[in-house]
Order: C-alpha cells, then sequence, then structure tokens
C-alpha cells in the first residue's frame, strides 16, 4: 500500500496542485490519496494506521524553476524549497513518520506566481496530471531530483 497527501490550498490558484494530484490518483491500484489541504499533520494518524511501505507527499514549490517542472526534493533540499502555505513544515511531518513509514518521498511543483480566487494555470495542470499518471504506473523514482546550487562563499573564484 502507497499513500499520497496532496498538499495546497486550492483556493490559491496553482498552490492547489497538491489536491489536484490526490483526486487524480483516487482509483489507482494499490494507492490511498487524501486531500489533505493545508494541514497535512491531520493526516498522520492515517498513515501510522495503515503502515504503508511508501508514503508520497505533492506540493506546490519554489524551485526558481518554470511553471509546471517538477521534482523530487531530498530530505536535506526541503529548506531550499519553498513552502508556504501548511500549519506546520512539512520537515516535521516527515520526521513525525519516519519511523513509520519505510519511504517518504516529497514531491514539488514549480507554481506560477500566486494568485487569489483563480484556477490552477495550464502548465502547472498538465504538470499534476503527469505527475499522477507516473505515480499510477509506479514511475515515482523516476521524477527528477531536486539540485540546489552549493552555497556562494563570496569568494570571487
Amino acid at each position: 500500500m502507497k499513500i499520497l497527501f496532496g498538499v495546497g490550498n486550492t483556493m490559491m490558484g496553482d498552490d492547489g496542485i497538491g489536491p489536484l494530484v490526490a483526486r487524480r490518483i483516487t482509483g489507482c491500484p494499490g494507492w490511498h490519496a487524501a486531500d489533505c489541504g493545508t494541514a497535512p499533520e491531520n493526516f498522520t494518524g492515517v498513515v501510522r494506521k495503515m503502515q504503508p511501505r511508501l508514503l508520497v507527499i505533492v506540493d506546490a514549490a519554489d524551485m526558481q524553476l518554470s511553471p509546471g517542472e517538477f521534482r523530487r526534493i531530498p530530505h536535506d533540499s526541503i529548506g531550499q524549497a519553498g513552502f508556504d502555505t501548511h500549519s506546520l513544515p512539512l520537515t516535521h511531518i516527515m520526521q513525525y513518520l519516519q519511523d513509520d513509514v519505510p519511504e517518504i518521498i516529497l514531491i514539488g511543483i514549480q507554481p506560477g506566481p500566486p494568485v487569489f480566487h483563480e484556477g490552477i494555470s495550464a502548465p502547472v495542470r498538465r504538470a499534476g496530471e503527469e505527475v499522477a499518471d507516473m505515480l499510477c504506473r509506479g514511475e515515482e523514482r523516476q521524477i527528477p531530483e531536486y539540485i540546489t546550487a552549493p552555497p556562494d562563499t563570496g569568494s570571487g573564484n
């Protein structure tokens, strides 16, 4: 069993991409999907009860990419990607669940500029559909990894 947490605010345009992916993956064999809105911490009990082998969290993330690009974000790079509509940081939720789930994957989808009460933009919607399709096919590890730039040391070399 695999669980997907779709995280985001559907009232903030592209930030609602996580819930869209959750709705799209519903019905895929072997998956349980939860539209977590902006409070994924409210769904940790489901994970503890179901004991999945994999938890995938999908959310809009500012990775300084073009809108609609998506990446697997390594746990040590979460601070480099911007997640800002949650009541609790995703790192806390992932740490809380790490003893209950053998593998947790975070997938970020680059949103466009925030727009209140607008729908999800076409490139971000297409990306969400592609991510959902890849997950349904079991291709979550084929999603490219987010690579952060090394910190600028200011040495001028």
